[in-house]
């Protein structure tokens, strides 16, 4: 969500008036939100020994979605500098997921 704040932030200054303002407020709100996840908040006490591979699961199910989104994006792309960085990420996540079994 942070990366799509982002490239809405630079598609809202480059755009005339307030042609993209609400899709920018939209994406910083989900970025906001995720804060919200109790699941990927930073833990405020120690982690019981049954809680850390809860989280390890969750987080490898997180990556498992972000990794297919980045893959339909991928597909989707005529620039082939997107795609290998879109690949490239796709790959990294999957590593992040081997990891975390």
């Amino acid at each position: 969500m942070e990366l799509i704040e982002r490239a809405t932030t630079v598609l809202a200054q480059a755009s005339p008036e307030d042609a993209y303002q609400s899709a920018l407020a939209e994406a910083s709100d989900a970025w906001w939100a995720l804060a919200d996840a109790p699941t990927l908040t930073w833990p405020d006490h120690s982690m019981s020994d049954t809680e850390v591979p809860e989280l390890a699961e969750s987080i490898a199910i997180l990556v498992m979605v972000v990794a297919q989104a980045i893959l339909t994006v991928a597909s989707k792309t005529t620039d082939p500098a997107d795609r290998v960085a879109c690949l490239r990420a796709a790959h990294h996540a999957g590593n992040v997921h081997a990891a975390m079994k």
